[in-house]
């Protein structure tokens, strides 16, 4: 039976267009590198900073953008760690 393995704790890639951010994770699970994505948007109240998985109406439009850039790098990523595979890379972990 195969692991699920984190290969990182920390996002393995962020890409932000304003106040929405996607972040990256990678992992592998049974041997095979999967990417999963969260979306959030920042938020300010008057003391800080924070973010948050709700959106606002104005938000639509630049999620979805978000989310076609998401999906080409994560395409892109994927090809790169499968040449390397089949290059002798290790075992598709970054």
């Amino acid at each position: 039976m195969g692991v699920n393995t984190m290969t990182n704790k920390r996002p393995f890639h962020e890409i932000s267009r304003g106040r929405v951010k996607a972040t990256i994770w990678h992992e592998v699970l049974h041997g095979i590198p999967r990417f999963n994505v969260a979306f959030t948007r920042m938020f300010n109240d008057a003391e800080r900073w924070w973010d948050a998985a709700c959106f606002q109406r104005d938000d639509m439009p630049v999620l979805g953008q978000l989310a076609d850039d998401v999906h080409e790098w994560i395409w892109h990523q994927s090809a790169r760690l499968m040449r390397r595979d089949s290059e002798g890379g290790v075992d598709g972990t970054s």
